[in-house]
């Protein structure tokens, strides 16, 4: 897939950030969201959406009970749409800049205008310990925001947190908490992987 180093904003031809001219495709990182992580999610919107919309359409059923459904209706109209969106969204990463592509656009920035680093963690249970990331990065009114299931957030978030310290940006302790935690994912893992090596070589 040709990455063109040129794209059009408004009619007018802007340098693309990720791909300065005598940068190669092959220097540009593509990433994406999986159809196996996200089919799920447009199922679920689709089948709140469906009963909802029936209940709220039924004539014989109480009023505050029809403007709930239709109200939660809404709601999961706007979590598909959200959903669709990070399904069609490609994001090019390089050492020079980060650029999203989806239904609504574009956005890009070179990395040396990084001006906001931040990184959030949502759970679904209680205990916290099931949940997603979602990593936060702008350069003044751009700003593109991407979820830890996207295919290669490992590797954008290594390169961002990078320029955020080459740019000295300071980051809250929700952030540097966040952090703390992935690294300490990563160890963990690292060291049962080392593990499992180990009783291998000794099996042997």
């Amino acid at each position: 897939m040709a990455i063109s180093p040129i794209e059009e904003t408004g009619g007018v031809e802007t340098a693309d950030p990720v791909k300065p001219a005598g940068v190669r495709d092959r220097d540009v990182q593509i990433m994406g969201y999986p159809p196996r992580l996200m089919a799920p999610d447009m199922a679920k919107s689709v089948a709140g959406l469906l009963i909802c919309g029936v209940i709220a359409l039924i004539p014989e059923m109480l009023p505050i009970i029809q403007w709930t459904a239709a109200g939660l209706a809404l709601l999961f109209v706007v979590y598909f749409v959200r959903t669709l969106l990070r399904f069609q969204s490609k994001i090019y990463v390089s050492e020079y800049g980060i650029r999203i592509s989806n239904l609504r656009g574009g956005t890009a920035f070179a990395w040396s205008e990084l001006s906001k680093f931040r990184l959030r963690y949502f759970s679904t249970r209680r205990d916290g310990k099931k949940g997603w990331f979602e990593l936060t990065l702008q350069a003044g009114d751009a700003k593109i925001v991407t979820e830890s299931t996207l295919d290669g957030f490992d590797d954008l978030l290594e390169i961002a947190r990078d320029w955020a310290k080459d740019n000295q940006l300071l980051v809250d302790d929700i952030t540097r908490t966040n952090l703390m935690r992935m690294d300490e994912a990563e160890t963990m893992v690292q060291a049962a992987a080392s593990s499992r090596a180990g009783g291998i070589g000794e099996g042997r």
